[in-house]
């Protein structure tokens, strides 16, 4: 019984649309310089889960610039586990007085920030020129 389930949910098509967007599948994450001088950015491609999210973890505690944008435009998914690391970005740039901004979250992405009730105080942005001139 168990392996006539696995294969009915092979031959799925929401199985097969998600495979693209598995949690496990590789991320990268770039530094890249802003349009101001002042600013960085971070851009994420792949899905940012608790398999993966350490190196941009590490990258943006690493981040002295004034103003980080973190770009999420190549995101297809987040967990809860790169939404604290999200959260965690908030509150160090926060204390440290300097302004960060999440950009081009997709729909699904924006629905997780709703959910989690996290959207309340996340500063984002559909894009970087949105942020930058906002933000700086």
């Amino acid at each position: 019984m168990r392996a006539l389930v696995v294969m009915q949910m092979k031959h799925s098509s929401h199985t097969l649309d998600s495979v693209e967007h598995h949690p496990t599948s590789p991320v990268t994450v770039e530094t890249l310089p802003a349009n101001l001088p002042d600013a960085v950015i971070l851009k994420i491609s792949g899905p940012l889960s608790i398999h993966n999210f350490f190196d941009f973890q590490d990258l943006s505690r690493k981040q002295t610039a004034p103003l980080l944008l973190i770009d999420l435009s190549e995101v297809p998914y987040i967990d809860s586990a790169a939404v604290g690391s999200l959260v965690g970005v908030h509150v160090s740039r926060e204390h440290s007085g300097k302004k960060y901004a999440i950009i081009g979250a997709n729909d699904r992405v924006q629905n997780i920030f709703r959910m989690t009730a996290v959207s309340q105080f996340l500063v984002t942005f559909p894009t970087v020129a949105e942020a930058e001139a906002a933000l700086l």
